[in-house]
């Protein structure tokens, strides 16, 4: 009887981690593309446009590492409206924290990503009371 609690609780620990990963919970994380809304709880939040992706392409050695800045429509229960987030940088949002945390693809080259091509990994963070 033991072994069986002790082999369910570690099969059990695993899935603890991903109980937040999506919903409207705090900390919420969603992978979006463009024109994809994610419900963050208390504001839905939806990538518009990517505004500059001036990342060195990998291979490359770079002085500087680059950035993205993404146009997020922020959807609370009231007015609309756009923010600009940049990959990495916490952005107040609407009585919490906005992050960017993620942006794929890698750039591989010079050349254009495709709009159709990127996916945003965004986290909100509810402000504690």
């Amino acid at each position: 009887m033991i072994k069986a609690s002790a082999a369910l609780a570690l099969a059990a620990l695993p899935l603890a981690g991903c109980a937040t990963l999506f919903g409207s919970g705090a900390n919420s994380v969603h992978t979006l593309a463009l024109g994809q809304t994610g419900n963050f709880g208390p504001v839905n939040l939806t990538p518009i446009s990517v505004e500059e992706d001036s990342r060195c392409p990998t291979a490359v050695q770079c002085i500087w590492a680059g950035q993205v800045r993404l146009k997020v429509l922020v959807e609370p229960a009231g007015a609309d409206h756009a923010v600009f987030a940049t990959l990495g940088q916490p952005l107040g949002v609407d009585g919490g924290t906005l992050l960017l945390e993620q942006v794929s693809p890698q750039r591989g080259s010079t050349a254009q990503i495709p709009p159709s091509h990127y996916s945003f990994t965004l986290r909100y963070t509810p402000q504690t009371r």
